[in-house]
């Protein structure tokens, strides 16, 4: 469960590509409405994949800037 904010933490790039449960999805939407840090870590974050995404898909970073972004939040992270 994700009641916490290592669980919610744990459980960013899931949330943030539509992974998960509608039951932990839910949980997660709770913890966030009552945590301003966690809301903040999931706000940079999903501005961060939407930019870089964005910028990947017009050939704006090169590849190797990828591979190391890609190290820091796992090969899947811009799916």
């Amino acid at each position: 469960m994700a009641t916490d904010c290592q669980g919610t933490l744990d459980e960013l790039h899931r949330f943030l590509d539509q992974e998960l449960s509608a039951e932990l999805h839910a949980e997660i939407m709770d913890h966030l409405a009552n945590c301003t840090d966690c809301q903040q870590a999931f706000d940079f974050h999903g501005e961060l994949k939407r930019v870089v995404r964005q910028k990947a898909q017009n050939d704006e970073i090169p590849g190797s800037l990828l591979d190391k972004i890609a190290g820091c939040f796992g090969d899947d992270w811009l799916d």
